[in-house]
């Protein structure tokens, strides 16, 4: 029984469903055969009605009654005849418009019937008899009343045997029902146990596995071993549990930080895509902590020579050295040197020299002389191309220093030009035993702008130092150099106001690109996401003519003729995919000229805001950029002589500030600012006076302005209410006027005139006195 009980176990579930579906079949067949041959069907109703009530048919037939019923005498003749012809013979009985089918009757009906028939015939003769005339009714009494009672007792008999054939017909159906009801009770006790205990139970065993698995509980497993379809989904469920518990293990342990920990339970063969995702992840991880490491040391390397840049940029000597001793022992390397780029005079003939300003080997600082030309050795040539240098198979007589100790020699050369926007100002050479990763190279590129800017500053600073020294003798030139500075300011707002006025045409464009795709000095194209070139006016074309760009047209696909740049142009391309605007300036060779042009790449966007392409404006911006150079030259200039300027106007008593024509403050004294100083105000150049002045004063001091601006002397006489007594302010507001005699600004000067006022006063008491002697 066990066995059988085990294999039952093991059973598919679609075999189980086939037997069950099987027994369903069985049980409606059951049901059919009993509601069509058991029980009250229609020839038994017919039987019982008919035949088992034949006496009471005949009894309008009784011969007392027959001279009542002539006229329907035959009728019921007939009718018994059909019964008895029927039921004798099996048959068709028709009952009104329905047919009734009668089959055969058994051997005890059969004698009953055959009996019945024997008594019958010789009645029926007789009522034929009489029907015809041949006797009447009083010949035929005695004879008719002795056939009748005879027929009448077959006709009784007829009805008990009809009676207990009904009887043994119910007590068969009810034996059929209770053995129908047996077998759906069966039938339904094998359902039950089938779906209770090889459905239900391990379903709800693997729901239960199953929740704990979802709550986390992996070490739950499924204790079921079965060889159908729930024990596959059972052991299904335990690997995968086993799965879960083993990436649990391997992610705890990745989240301790042991990112080289090992994923158990499974081999190098093995489908688990979760234990590859993982491992993979495990490597990327892997990947990004060495980046991060890398990045960390970068940020630590450029956050420790910011505070040496800092430190030491009064003293280029002292700071190359402080720079290259600790780049060596930051590098881990074990030599290294520092050049830097000479700047003649420009008055000068002579060429720019690279001069080793400091050396530094084996934790020594060394002290050398050396002085190189541009191009010459690995130095110039660094200096010359603009573009770092490394070797990693370095000649054994190519290093200069050695060590006395015998060390190995270095074998790695990394020069890095020191370069801040396009213009070398030195050169790092770093020699290491050790080949030097790429993203040390690149830490020396980044440090190498900072180096520059701090040794062009340090530079600045010592040309500062000579300017301030010779400053005293600069005196007698001060008034010119102060309009020199005036018609510096008024060039640099012009060129501002140049600005302006092409951001504006430029925005003005892009809104009616449309209408002016041609009407423009400006380039244009518009691409689609896939880099395809919807539009190109004929600026660009023409403009591409005579070079590789040439044969780019509407439907070129915008990369493929941009060589070592594509990437580049990729990648600007796909941020503006990305919603983002860009504007930048660049330098352009396209048919070997040396210009700038201006690029400004926008999304094009649909009404529903879906990004389908990019514009791409680029237009000459040469002269404004050499302008912009030039005014950076102005800007020196002025810095320089600056100190001039604010000796001047800061050794006095009275407030001096001067203004543009849009109120911003260009220059302001020392006297003034301390007085803003005591009402919490940090006055300074750049601010906008009126927005500084009290409600009540602004109209009053605006309106002297706007004369002044208009181009007249404005001179205000005020009195001011002070606690320890009143003061009278003399205020001067003169128009500045640029090269062409157009107001450009406005100077205000206001003096402390109390002191002569009362002077002047108590002289005129006093003539007044003398004319009065």
């Amino acid at each position: 029984m066990g066995k059988f009980t085990r294999n039952l176990y093991d059973w598919k579930i679609r075999r189980l469903t086939y037997i069950m579906g099987a027994g369903m079949i069985l049980l409606a067949i059951a049901v059919f055969y009993i509601i069509s041959n058991l029980g009250y069907t229609e020839e038994s109703l017919l039987r019982s009605e008919k035949l088992g009530n034949i006496n009471k048919i005949a009894l309008p037939l009784h011969p007392d009654m027959l001279s009542q019923n002539e006229a329907k005498a035959e009728n019921i003749v007939r009718e018994i005849e059909k019964l008895l012809y029927t039921f004798e013979q099996g048959g068709k009985y028709l009952k009104g418009k329905e047919t009734i089918k009668v089959s055969a009757p058994d051997k005890e009906l059969k004698a009953s019937l055959d009996d019945l028939r024997a008594k019958w015939d010789p009645y029926k003769n007789l009522i034929y008899s009489w029907k015809d005339g041949q006797k009447s009714l009083s010949e035929l009494s005695d004879e008719l009343t002795s056939k009748y009672a005879a027929f009448m007792k077959e006709a009784n008999a007829i009805e008990m045997d009809v009676h207990n054939l009904a009887k043994a017909e119910e007590k068969e159906e009810n034996v059929a029902l209770i053995i129908l009801l047996a077998y759906i009770v069966l039938l339904i006790f094998l359902i039950y146990w089938i779906v209770r205990y090889l459905i239900l139970s391990p379903i709800y065993k693997i729901s239960l596995t199953s929740r704990e698995l979802a709550k986390g509980n992996l070490s739950e497993q499924i204790k079921f071993d079965s060889k159908n379809e729930l024990g596959y989904i059972a052991r299904n469920i335990n690997s995968l549990a086993d799965i879960l518990k083993h990436a649990t293990d391997f992610t705890t342990k990745i989240g301790e930080g042991k990112l080289d920990a090992d994923y158990q339970g499974v081999d190098k063969n093995d489908s688990n895509s979760l234990a590859n995702s993982l491992l993979k992840m495990r490597d990327q991880m892997q990947k990004s902590a060495i980046a991060d490491r890398e990045r960390n040391w970068v940020t630590e390397g450029l956050a420790k020579f910011a505070d040496i840049l800092r430190n030491n940029n009064d003293n280029i000597e002292e700071l190359s050295y402080q720079i290259i001793s600790n780049l060596v022992k930051y590098m881990e390397a074990n030599q290294g040197a520092l050049f830097v780029l000479t700047e003649p005079d420009l008055n000068d003939d002579e060429e720019p020299k690279i001069v080793l300003e400091a050396a530094y080997a084996y934790e020594r600082r060394k002290r050398l002389n050396k002085e190189i030309s541009i191009g010459e050795g690995l130095i110039g040539q660094a200096v010359q191309e603009g573009d770092k240098i490394y070797l990693t198979e370095v000649p054994e007589n190519f290093v200069e220093i050695k060590s006395g100790l015998g060390e190995t020699l270095p074998r790695c050369i990394l020069i890095v030009p020191l370069k801040i926007n396009e213009q070398i100002k030195g050169v790092v050479e770093i020699a290491s035993i050790k080949p030097i990763p790429q993203y040390r190279v690149e830490f020396v590129e980044k440090l190498g702008e900072n180096i520059a800017s701090t040794i062009a500053n340090a530079k600045t600073n010592e040309r500062t130092k000579v300017l301030l020294e010779e400053s005293q003798s600069m005196t007698e030139q001060m008034r010119a150099q102060e309009e020199e500075m005036r018609q510096n300011m008024e060039e640099m707002e012009a060129t501002q106001e140049e600005m302006a006025r092409a951001q504006a045409e430029m925005g003005f464009k892009e809104s009616t690109l449309n209408a002016l795709i041609n009407n423009t000095t400006d380039s244009i194209i518009l691409i689609d996401k896939d880099y395809t070139i919807l539009v190109m006016n004929q600026v660009i074309k023409d403009r591409y003519k005579g070079t590789q760009y040439e044969s780019m047209s509407e439907g070129s696909n915008a990369l493929d003729m941009l060589g070592d740049v594509k990437e580049e142009w990729k990648g600007y391309y796909d941020r503006a995919f990305n919603g983002e605007k860009l504007s930048f300036t660049i330098k352009s060779s396209v048919k070997g000229e040396n210009t700038y042009r201006h690029y400004d790449i926008h999304p094009i966007k649909e009404t529903n805001g879906e990004i389908t392409g990019a514009t791409i404006f680029s237009r000459d911006i040469t002269e404004q950029k050499n302008m912009e150079l030039q005014k950076e030259e102005v800007a020196q200039k002025m810095k320089e002589r600056g100190y001039v300027l604010d000796g001047m106007i800061n050794n006095t008593e009275d407030t001096y500030f001067a203004i543009d024509r849009e109120y911003n403050i260009l220059v302001v004294n020392e006297v003034l600012q301390k007085r803003y100083k005591q009402s919490g105000i940090d006055l300074k150049a750049g601010m906008n006076i009126l927005n500084l002045l009290p409600k009540d004063q602004m109209e009053k001091w605006k309106s002297r302005y706007d004369q002044a601006l208009k181009g007249e002397k404005v001179k205000v006489e005020e009195v001011r209410e002070m606690e320890a007594g009143n003061l009278i302010i003399e205020t001067r507001c003169e128009p500045i006027l640029g090269d062409k005699n157009e107001v450009i600004g406005i100077s205000t000067v206001s003096k402390d005139i109390t002191a002569l006022k009362k002077a002047e006063k108590e002289n005129e008491e006093l003539k007044k006195k003398l004319g009065g002697k």
